[in-house]
Parts: C-alpha cells; sequence; structure tokens
C-alpha cells in the first residue's frame, strides 16, 4: 500500500511539473501574440460560432471566403468544449490540447503498470519517456491541432485492448475519429496490427473485423464523401498536396508500391528542386530511431502501424510536413512509447528499469537538442526554450494592445494580421490583405506580414491611411486599427 501511494504520488508530481511546462510554452506563445490565424485562429472562430449558435464556418483561409469548417478538418469533437469558452476565452483549445497530452500520459502509465504487474517505479519512467518526446513539444509550439487529440487517445486503446474491454475500445475509436479525418485510416492500421500480433478468432470476428471495417468505412464517408461535399468540390481538396505523384489516391499507391524509387525518395530525399530543404527527413528519421524508434526493428508491427503516417508526412512536395516542427509528428509519440514498453515488459525485471532510464535520458536529451538546433526550416526557438527568459519577453506592449482591440469586441466583420486574429471576437476574421465587408482592420506593423511582403504591407498601410473608406481610429508602434467610414445616406 505504502508503495502504491509513492508512486500515485510521483504520478502526481510528474504531470504537475509537465502541465507548467506545457503551459509555459503553449500559454505564453499565445499571451505573447505567438500563435497564428491559421491554425489556432480558424479553431477559435469556428469554436466561437458554435457557441453563439451560428454555423461553425471560418474565414480565415487565404481566399478570405467563408468555409464550413468541417470542409478543412472534419473534428467534430472540438464543439463538445463549447461550454468551456464561456470561461476560457481564446486559450480554450489550447488548455484543450495540455489536457489532452496530460491525458495521454496518463494512459501511458497505467498501460505501462498493466505490462509490468508489480514494478512500481518503471511505469513513472515510461511516462517521463512519453512526455520528452520531442513531437509533443514541436505540437504545442505552434498552436492548437485536433490531431493532437486523436493521438493520445491511442495509449487508451491499447489499454482497454490488453484488458480486454473492448466496450471500451470502440469508444476510444469513435472519439479518434471524430478529432480528424485521417484518425480513420490511422487507427484501421493499428487495429490490423493488434488483431495479427494477438490473434484470436473469436476476437478477430467478434472485435477486430467489426472495429476495422468501422474505420475504412468512416474514411469512405468522411474523406472522400463529406468533406467533397462540404468543399463543393468532386475530391477532397487535401489530396492536392499528394497530387503530383498520381490524379487519384489509388494511382499515388500504386506508383510507390510499383516504384521501389519512387518509395525511397518519399521516405529519404529531398523531392523539391532545392537544395535548402536537403536532410530535413534525415533530421526526422534520425530523431524517431533515438526516441525509440530502433525497436521498431525488434517489434516491427509498430512501424506498420505508422505505415499512414510516414506516407501521410512524406508523401507532400512539400518540407513543412517532412521535418520535426508543428503537430506532423506528433502520432510518432504514443507509438514511440507503446513500443518501449511492449519491449521493456518482456526483458528480464533485473534490466527493465535501467533500460527504461537509459532511453528516457536518450529521448530527453534528443529532445533539448532539438529544441536549439534544427534543420527542419520555419523553426523559431524562441517559442519553445521555456527555460530561457527570452521565451517570456516580446516587443509588443501587451496591455495596450489588448485594450485596444477590445473596441472590435461584437463586430460582424475584422480584418487582421494573422497574430492578432485568434484573439479576436468578431463574426467573421480575414487574413489580412482580404478586407471585405469588415467594420475594423487590425494590424501589427512591426510583426510578420505573411502573405505580403514587407514592402507590399508598406505600401498597404500608405493606401489605408490615405483611403475615403477607412479611419485611423488607433496609433501606435505595435497596433493599427483603421474604422470603416459610415457611409452617408443616399437623397
Amino acid at each position: 500500500m505504502h508503495r502504491n501511494r509513492k508512486q500515485i504520488y510521483w504520478f502526481v508530481v510528474i504531470l504537475t511539473v509537465f502541465f507548467i511546462v506545457f503551459c509555459s510554452i503553449s500559454l505564453v506563445n499565445h499571451y505573447l501574440f505567438r500563435t497564428y490565424a491559421l491554425d489556432l485562429g480558424m479553431f477559435n472562430q469556428a469554436l466561437r460560432n458554435v457557441a453563439q449558435l451560428q454555423k461553425p464556418t471560418f474565414t480565415l483561409g487565404i481566399a478570405g471566403e467563408e468555409i464550413p469548417f468541417l470542409a478543412t478538418h472534419f473534428s467534430p469533437i472540438i464543439f463538445l468544449f463549447t461550454p468551456l469558452c464561456f470561461i476560457f476565452g481564446n486559450y480554450t483549445l489550447l488548455i484543450v490540447q495540455i489536457v489532452a497530452i496530460l491525458f495521454g500520459g496518463a494512459g501511458i502509465f497505467l498501460y505501462s503498470k498493466h505490462r509490468t504487474n508489480s514494478d512500481n517505479v518503471t511505469p513513472i519512467v515510461s511516462l517521463i519517456h512519453f512526455l520528452s518526446i520531442w513531437g509533443i513539444y514541436s505540437a504545442l509550439t505552434y498552436d492548437f491541432h485536433s490531431n493532437v487529440l486523436g493521438a493520445m487517445l491511442v495509449p487508451w486503446l491499447f489499454l482497454f485492448y490488453e484488458r480486454k474491454q473492448y466496450k471500451h475500445a470502440f469508444i476510444v475509436v469513435i472519439l479518434a475519429i471524430l478529432t480528424f479525418e485521417t484518425m480513420t485510416i490511422w487507427f484501421a492500421f493499428i487495429i490490423a496490427a493488434l488483431a495479427i500480433s494477438s490473434y484470436n478468432r473469436q476476437k478477430l470476428v467478434q472485435v477486430d473485423i467489426p472495429l476495422f471495417a468501422f474505420c475504412v468505412l468512416s474514411a469512405i464517408i468522411i474523406i472522400w464523401v463529406a468533406m467533397p461535399l462540404l468543399q463543393s468540390t468532386s475530391t477532397n481538396m487535401q489530396f492536392e498536396r499528394y497530387r503530383w505523384l498520381g490524379e487519384t489516391p489509388m494511382q499515388v499507391v500504386l506508383n510507390l508500391i510499383l516504384s521501389p524509387i519512387n518509395l525511397f525518395k518519399v521516405l529519404f530525399t529531398n523531392t523539391t528542386s532545392d537544395v535548402a530543404y536537403d536532410y530535413i527527413k534525415l533530421e526526422f528519421h534520425i530523431i524517431v530511431l533515438v526516441s525509440g524508434g530502433i525497436l521498431f526493428l525488434l517489434k516491427p508491427r509498430f512501424l506498420f502501424m505508422l505505415i499512414p503516417i510516414y506516407m501521410l508526412k512524406m508523401i507532400p512536395n512539400d518540407y513543412n510536413f517532412w521535418g520535426i516542427n508543428n503537430q506532423y509528428s506528433i502520432e510518432f509519440v504514443p507509438i514511440l512509447s507503446i513500443a518501449a514498453i511492449s519491449t521493456i515488459s518482456e526483458i528480464k525485471i533485473n534490466y527493465r528499469l535501467p533500460f527504461a532510464i537509459a532511453l528516457a535520458i536518450v529521448t530527453a536529451a534528443a529532445t533539448a537538442f532539438t529544441m536549439e538546433n534544427r534543420v527542419s526550416k520555419w523553426y523559431d526557438g524562441i517559442n519553445t526554450r521555456f527555460y530561457n527568459k527570452q521565451h517570456y519577453q516580446t516587443e509588443f506592449d501587451i496591455k495596450r494592445i489588448n485594450e485596444a482591440i477590445r473596441i472590435t469586441d461584437g463586430s460582424k466583420a475584422v480584418s487582421a494580421s494573422s497574430r492578432l486574429a485568434p484573439h479576436l471576437n468578431a463574426r467573421k476574421i480575414y487574413s489580412y490583405p482580404f478586407v471585405k465587408d469588415a467594420e475594423y482592420i487590425l494590424l501589427l506593423p512591426t510583426s510578420n506580414t505573411w502573405p505580403l511582403s514587407a514592402d507590399d504591407f508598406k505600401k498597404s498601410i500608405d493606401t489605408l491611411s490615405n483611403s475615403q473608406h477607412f479611419t485611423k481610429v488607433y496609433s501606435d508602434n505595435d497596433l493599427l486599427i483603421f474604422k470603416r467610414n459610415e457611409r452617408k445616406a443616399i437623397r
């Protein structure tokens, strides 16, 4: 009993420590205006519209059009968190994401406890290993993404499967499918691997095949029917990033299977013509190996589970997907951790703890190294290095900006710089330079000017300043606000 209390104590302490670390990354970034229109602004806008009993749409896309939220990301699960908007405001989804990661950690702890039986220390070390994997920090650094929620359900699926709690496992699968459209495909591969690795004819017929079929059917309905219908297209627009390898998903798959050269290029080489993007994929493969991926050689079923994730990550002819940045690695986190637990539980008891500690130390060291050094492009270490005082510093007067932007609350439409968009509460929010029917335009003149160049952004401000349609109502070094002039009645 005393040992169990001590284990629970350390479990709570570790979750608390990592909760503070995660908040210091994600919530601090948001407070200091280091979150963006895409994707946190988009999610916040859709969630806020639902909270106001409006259609779940967003207008922050690069075309400035009103788009059904589920057409871009099939993530209806976020609407469950609508009531929290009235408590946490535009921080809601960031808090949900942090809690989800800790929830995934709890699943890892219980799974390790289940696999190692009377061992009281190894589950704690497994929890530390899981919470130290680089993919979590990369995801937290950049906004909110619903695939994080789906990935954090994976440890619970494994736990319920091994406990033979199949009704619970089915609920987990349903929840995962509601987090992100590609979870349908990924969970189908996971279930197939679980069916093969723990073959039982009765379980195969009563559990594995129905769950697998449910995932496949969900994939067809969501990815190939519902989303194209919402997008008003014949094929899912997300497929465009893979079209360079074929005109249809089946052609892409066949081209990769039938051409080992193509498959090698996709997985390991820079498929663009720009040498600046060399070695991004190599960096990713190395960090996977040192974080526990080397164990895939002993347990290839875990590598099989990641086939769709590798393909979705490496097939796009876009370097942003390839590396260790952002949310594009989060699915590897639970699989790496579970592969480690599976391996540890099968070695001699005397070697379990040293092996687990060594893996946790190497993983944490690799993560720390990537916080300081990366080949992957567009990485800003200030956003990630929670241990550095520069992380908590900003060029903006935060209090003054927050006070100034409140004048736009309740507006029907505003246009704003990307880093302001997640903080705004208008019904429609456009990414500047899209203005359309905006009542206000809010700009951070010293911030990132994307999608405009710095010169074009400056010219646009000059144009606004001399416009007959807008009047500058707020101006300082940090923030500019323009208000649309009221139209005079025609007599």
